[in-house]
Protein backbone atom coordinates (compact mmCIF):
# COMPACT_ATOMS: atom_id res chain seq x y z
CA UNK A 1 0.00 0.00 0.00
CA UNK A 2 0.70 3.66 -0.47
CA UNK A 3 0.57 6.59 2.03
CA UNK A 4 1.66 10.32 3.35
CA UNK A 5 4.69 10.81 5.55
CA UNK A 6 7.12 13.33 6.35
CA UNK A 7 10.49 12.37 5.33
CA UNK A 8 13.87 14.06 6.62
CA UNK A 9 15.32 14.81 4.27
CA UNK A 10 18.12 17.23 5.85
CA UNK A 11 18.73 18.30 9.78
CA UNK A 12 15.42 19.50 10.60
CA UNK A 13 13.75 19.78 7.16
CA UNK A 14 11.02 17.54 5.99
CA UNK A 15 9.08 16.43 2.70
CA UNK A 16 5.73 15.54 2.58
CA UNK A 17 6.18 12.05 0.45
CA UNK A 18 4.04 9.04 -0.81
CA UNK A 19 6.20 6.46 0.21
CA UNK A 20 5.49 2.26 -0.07
CA UNK A 21 4.33 0.82 3.04
CA UNK A 22 5.22 -3.63 2.56
CA UNK A 23 2.88 -6.09 3.62
CA UNK A 24 3.90 -7.46 6.94
CA UNK A 25 5.87 -10.12 7.44
CA UNK A 26 5.91 -13.08 9.99
CA UNK A 27 5.17 -11.73 12.89
CA UNK A 28 4.58 -8.27 11.63
CA UNK A 29 1.35 -6.18 12.32
CA UNK A 30 1.11 -3.13 9.31
CA UNK A 31 -1.04 0.11 11.75
CA UNK A 32 -2.97 2.52 10.37
CA UNK A 33 -1.43 5.52 12.20
CA UNK A 34 -4.42 7.41 14.02
CA UNK A 35 -2.75 10.14 16.12
CA UNK A 36 1.27 10.66 17.06
CA UNK A 37 2.35 12.94 19.90
CA UNK A 38 4.99 15.52 18.83
CA UNK A 39 7.92 14.62 21.73
CA UNK A 40 10.56 17.66 22.65
CA UNK A 41 13.03 14.87 21.57
CA UNK A 42 11.93 14.97 17.90
CA UNK A 43 13.47 18.45 17.58
CA UNK A 44 17.27 16.75 18.61
CA UNK A 45 16.36 13.65 16.45
CA UNK A 46 15.25 16.25 13.48
CA UNK A 47 18.61 17.03 13.51
CA UNK A 48 21.14 14.09 14.11
CA UNK A 49 19.04 11.27 12.14
CA UNK A 50 20.15 10.15 8.09
CA UNK A 51 17.81 11.41 5.57
CA UNK A 52 14.82 9.45 4.63
CA UNK A 53 13.97 9.10 8.30
CA UNK A 54 9.93 9.19 9.40
CA UNK A 55 9.90 10.05 12.96
CA UNK A 56 7.32 9.69 15.43
CA UNK A 57 7.06 7.72 18.84
CA UNK A 58 4.10 8.21 20.03
CA UNK A 59 1.57 6.26 18.31
CA UNK A 60 -1.73 5.04 18.02
CA UNK A 61 -2.79 3.30 15.21
CA UNK A 62 -5.29 0.17 13.59
CA UNK A 63 -4.51 -3.37 12.99
CA UNK A 64 -4.87 -2.84 8.77
CA UNK A 65 -3.21 -6.15 8.23
CA UNK A 66 -2.04 -9.32 10.38
CA UNK A 67 1.04 -11.47 9.61
CA UNK A 68 1.97 -15.02 9.44
CA UNK A 69 2.28 -16.34 13.13
CA UNK A 70 1.04 -13.45 15.08
CA UNK A 71 -1.81 -14.79 17.26
CA UNK A 72 -3.45 -12.19 19.58
CA UNK A 73 -4.07 -9.89 17.05
CA UNK A 74 -7.01 -8.58 14.52
CA UNK A 75 -7.47 -6.51 11.81
CA UNK A 76 -9.29 -3.68 13.59
CA UNK A 77 -7.41 -3.91 16.67
CA UNK A 78 -5.97 -0.36 18.45
CA UNK A 79 -2.00 -0.55 19.35
CA UNK A 80 0.34 1.78 21.16
CA UNK A 81 3.62 0.63 19.17
CA UNK A 82 6.88 0.63 20.94
CA UNK A 83 10.17 -0.46 20.44
CA UNK A 84 14.11 0.09 19.25
CA UNK A 85 13.69 2.27 15.94
CA UNK A 86 10.08 3.15 15.95
CA UNK A 87 10.39 6.92 14.98
CA UNK A 88 13.87 6.90 14.02
CA UNK A 89 13.88 4.61 10.55
CA UNK A 90 12.18 4.83 7.62
CA UNK A 91 9.00 3.04 7.50
CA UNK A 92 8.54 3.05 11.02
CA UNK A 93 7.20 6.52 12.54
CA UNK A 94 4.45 8.16 13.31
CA UNK A 95 4.53 11.12 10.65
CA UNK A 96 3.74 8.67 8.19
CA UNK A 97 0.38 7.34 8.04
CA UNK A 98 1.51 3.67 8.30
CA UNK A 99 4.09 1.27 9.35
CA UNK A 100 5.06 -2.12 9.93
CA UNK A 101 5.90 -3.24 12.96
CA UNK A 102 6.66 -6.49 15.07
CA UNK A 103 3.65 -7.74 17.03
CA UNK A 104 5.29 -8.50 19.88
CA UNK A 105 5.73 -4.65 20.05
CA UNK A 106 2.85 -3.56 19.99
CA UNK A 107 0.45 -2.73 23.73
CA UNK A 108 -3.35 -3.36 22.94
CA UNK A 109 -5.71 -0.50 23.81
CA UNK A 110 -8.53 -0.50 25.81
CA UNK A 111 -11.80 -0.79 23.31
CA UNK A 112 -13.43 1.63 25.50
CA UNK A 113 -10.67 3.85 25.05
CA UNK A 114 -10.81 6.65 22.28
CA UNK A 115 -7.49 6.92 20.15
CA UNK A 116 -7.87 10.63 21.24
CA UNK A 117 -6.87 9.72 24.54
CA UNK A 118 -4.61 6.91 24.09
CA UNK A 119 -2.28 9.14 21.81
CA UNK A 120 -0.44 10.12 25.01
CA UNK A 121 -0.29 6.99 26.42
CA UNK A 122 3.67 6.93 25.71
CA UNK A 123 4.44 9.99 26.63
CA UNK A 124 3.02 9.67 30.09
CA UNK A 125 4.55 6.30 30.42
CA UNK A 126 7.44 8.17 30.43
CA UNK A 127 6.64 10.71 32.87
CA UNK A 128 5.88 7.46 34.96
CA UNK A 129 9.48 5.89 34.36
CA UNK A 130 10.92 8.82 35.55
CA UNK A 131 9.14 9.06 38.48
CA UNK A 132 9.76 5.56 39.48
CA UNK A 133 13.66 5.93 38.26
CA UNK A 134 13.75 8.59 41.14
CA UNK A 135 12.77 5.77 43.57
CA UNK A 136 10.11 7.97 45.17
CA UNK A 137 8.43 6.98 48.38
CA UNK A 138 5.44 8.13 49.91
CA UNK A 139 6.12 11.29 51.97
CA UNK A 140 8.81 12.62 50.14
CA UNK A 141 9.71 16.72 48.92
CA UNK A 142 10.31 16.82 44.77
CA UNK A 143 11.36 18.69 42.80
CA UNK A 144 10.37 19.08 38.75
CA UNK A 145 12.57 21.47 36.88
CA UNK A 146 9.86 22.41 33.84
CA UNK A 147 6.62 22.13 33.32
CA UNK A 148 6.58 20.73 29.45
CA UNK A 149 4.81 17.75 28.55
CA UNK A 150 7.02 15.60 30.75
CA UNK A 151 7.44 17.63 33.59
CA UNK A 152 3.57 18.23 33.82
CA UNK A 153 3.26 14.10 33.71
CA UNK A 154 5.71 13.70 36.04
CA UNK A 155 3.86 15.61 38.19
CA UNK A 156 1.13 14.17 37.86
CA UNK A 157 2.35 10.96 38.80
CA UNK A 158 4.37 12.09 41.65
CA UNK A 159 0.98 13.17 43.05
CA UNK A 160 -0.20 9.86 42.39
CA UNK A 161 2.09 7.92 43.85
CA UNK A 162 2.49 9.88 47.11
CA UNK A 163 4.95 12.37 47.18
CA UNK A 164 4.46 14.89 50.20
CA UNK A 165 4.96 17.91 48.45
CA UNK A 166 6.12 19.07 44.87
CA UNK A 167 6.98 22.44 43.75
CA UNK A 168 7.84 23.00 39.38
CA UNK A 169 10.00 25.93 38.53
CA UNK A 170 8.00 26.98 34.85
CA UNK A 171 8.00 30.23 32.90
CA UNK A 172 5.27 30.34 31.04
CA UNK A 173 1.82 31.58 32.88
CA UNK A 174 -0.56 28.87 31.32
CA UNK A 175 1.82 25.55 31.93
CA UNK A 176 2.45 27.25 35.52
CA UNK A 177 -1.47 27.19 36.10
CA UNK A 178 -1.76 23.53 34.40
CA UNK A 179 0.85 22.35 36.59
CA UNK A 180 -0.97 23.52 39.99
CA UNK A 181 -3.84 22.15 38.46
CA UNK A 182 -2.26 18.65 38.08
CA UNK A 183 -1.03 18.17 41.45
CA UNK A 184 2.20 20.82 42.06
CA UNK A 185 1.95 23.03 45.84
CA UNK A 186 4.06 25.65 44.37
CA UNK A 187 5.13 27.00 41.05
CA UNK A 188 8.28 29.05 40.79
CA UNK A 189 9.14 31.24 37.88
CA UNK A 190 13.06 31.13 37.64
CA UNK A 191 13.40 33.55 35.14
CA UNK A 192 12.43 36.02 38.02
CA UNK A 193 14.39 34.48 40.68
CA UNK A 194 18.23 35.50 41.58
CA UNK A 195 18.38 32.23 43.68
CA UNK A 196 16.69 29.67 42.25
CA UNK A 197 17.66 26.83 44.78
CA UNK A 198 16.92 29.27 47.35
CA UNK A 199 13.18 29.38 46.19
CA UNK A 200 12.45 26.08 45.63
CA UNK A 201 13.73 25.10 49.20
CA UNK A 202 11.82 28.11 50.82
CA UNK A 203 8.74 26.66 48.72
CA UNK A 204 9.24 22.89 49.45
CA UNK A 205 10.33 22.93 53.42
CA UNK A 206 13.65 21.84 53.19
CA UNK A 207 15.79 20.59 50.28
CA UNK A 208 14.03 18.39 47.65
CA UNK A 209 14.88 14.63 48.30
CA UNK A 210 13.97 14.21 44.83
CA UNK A 211 14.97 16.76 41.67
CA UNK A 212 13.37 15.71 38.59
CA UNK A 213 15.13 17.68 35.23
CA UNK A 214 12.87 17.89 32.00
CA UNK A 215 13.77 20.97 29.88
CA UNK A 216 16.31 19.57 28.04
CA UNK A 217 18.84 22.34 29.05
CA UNK A 218 22.62 21.96 30.75
CA UNK A 219 22.10 24.91 32.61
CA UNK A 220 19.22 23.81 34.45
CA UNK A 221 20.55 19.92 34.64
CA UNK A 222 23.91 21.99 36.38
CA UNK A 223 21.06 23.52 38.74
CA UNK A 224 19.39 20.03 39.39
CA UNK A 225 22.42 18.43 40.30
CA UNK A 226 23.29 21.14 42.98
CA UNK A 227 19.99 21.46 44.21
CA UNK A 228 19.67 17.69 45.10
CA UNK A 229 19.38 17.22 49.30
CA UNK A 230 21.38 14.80 51.63
CA UNK A 231 21.03 11.38 50.09
CA UNK A 232 18.91 12.82 47.14
CA UNK A 233 18.53 11.16 43.68
CA UNK A 234 18.39 13.64 40.32
CA UNK A 235 16.72 12.15 37.43
CA UNK A 236 18.01 13.98 34.32
CA UNK A 237 14.88 13.70 31.97
CA UNK A 238 15.64 16.15 29.42
CA UNK A 239 17.82 15.70 26.76
CA UNK A 240 20.98 17.56 25.38
CA UNK A 241 24.01 17.08 23.49
CA UNK A 242 25.73 20.03 24.83
CA UNK A 243 28.71 19.06 28.12
CA UNK A 244 27.04 19.49 31.87
CA UNK A 245 29.79 20.18 34.58
CA UNK A 246 29.49 18.72 38.02
CA UNK A 247 31.44 18.84 41.11
CA UNK A 248 32.38 15.42 42.22
CA UNK A 249 33.45 16.24 45.45
CA UNK A 250 29.93 18.12 46.37
CA UNK A 251 27.89 14.91 45.34
CA UNK A 252 29.62 12.57 47.26
CA UNK A 253 29.56 14.49 50.52
CA UNK A 254 25.98 14.67 50.13
CA UNK A 255 25.67 11.02 48.40
CA UNK A 256 24.00 12.29 45.56
CA UNK A 257 22.41 9.92 42.84
CA UNK A 258 22.29 10.44 39.14
CA UNK A 259 20.03 8.93 37.09
CA UNK A 260 20.18 9.12 33.05
CA UNK A 261 16.88 7.42 31.85
CA UNK A 262 15.74 7.10 28.46
CA UNK A 263 12.15 6.09 28.59
CA UNK A 264 9.24 3.95 29.19
CA UNK A 265 8.49 -0.19 29.03
CA UNK A 266 5.79 -1.68 28.07
CA UNK A 267 4.13 -2.13 32.10
CA UNK A 268 4.23 1.76 32.51
CA UNK A 269 2.25 2.01 28.99
CA UNK A 270 0.05 -0.67 30.02
CA UNK A 271 -0.39 1.24 33.55
CA UNK A 272 -1.02 4.63 31.87
CA UNK A 273 -3.57 2.84 29.89
CA UNK A 274 -5.67 1.73 32.53
CA UNK A 275 -5.63 5.01 33.96
CA UNK A 276 -6.68 6.30 31.44
CA UNK A 277 -9.12 3.93 30.20
CA UNK A 278 -10.52 4.16 34.38
CA UNK A 279 -11.15 8.16 33.68
CA UNK A 280 -8.20 8.85 36.80
CA UNK A 281 -5.79 9.99 33.72
CA UNK A 282 -8.10 12.82 31.51
CA UNK A 283 -5.99 13.58 28.16
CA UNK A 284 -7.32 16.32 27.91
CA UNK A 285 -5.44 17.89 30.73
CA UNK A 286 -2.47 17.35 28.54
CA UNK A 287 -3.10 17.80 24.64
CA UNK A 288 -3.63 21.35 24.07
CA UNK A 289 -2.89 21.52 20.05
CA UNK A 290 -4.25 19.10 17.36
CA UNK A 291 -2.96 19.63 13.99
CA UNK A 292 -2.47 18.02 10.41
CA UNK A 293 0.41 15.99 8.90
CA UNK A 294 0.89 19.22 6.88
CA UNK A 295 1.82 21.07 9.94
CA UNK A 296 4.15 19.07 11.47
CA UNK A 297 7.81 20.57 10.05
CA UNK A 298 6.75 23.81 12.05
CA UNK A 299 5.49 21.86 15.12
CA UNK A 300 9.18 20.15 15.28
CA UNK A 301 10.61 23.73 14.75
CA UNK A 302 8.67 25.26 17.29
CA UNK A 303 9.97 23.34 19.99
CA UNK A 304 12.26 24.23 22.53
CA UNK A 305 10.14 28.09 22.55
CA UNK A 306 8.40 29.05 25.52
CA UNK A 307 5.04 29.00 24.76
CA UNK A 308 1.38 27.46 26.02
CA UNK A 309 1.81 24.36 24.20
CA UNK A 310 2.07 21.05 26.76
CA UNK A 311 1.02 18.29 23.82
CA UNK A 312 1.06 18.71 20.41
CA UNK A 313 -0.53 16.17 18.26
CA UNK A 314 -0.75 15.30 14.95
CA UNK A 315 -4.34 14.01 14.28
CA UNK A 316 -5.11 11.67 11.01
CA UNK A 317 -8.70 13.41 10.96
CA UNK A 318 -7.12 17.21 10.04
CA UNK A 319 -4.77 15.63 7.26
CA UNK A 320 -5.95 15.94 3.99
Amino acid sequence: MRCRAQVLVGPTEFALREIDVPVPGRGELRLLVHACGVCGSDKFLAQICSPGTILGHEVVAEVEAVGEGVDGWQVGDRAIPLGEGLGMSELRGGYGEAMVIPADACVPVPARLPSASAVIAEPMGNGLHFVRRGRLRAGQRVAILGAGQIGLSMIWWARRLGAARIVATEPVAARAARARTLGADAVIDATREPDVPAAVFAALGGPPEIVLEATGRADVMTDAIQMAGQGGVVVLAGITPDAIQIQPLALCLKEVDLVFPIGTVRAEVEETLAALASGDLDARQFVTHRIGLDDLPAAIRSLGHPTDQVKVVVDYKLSA
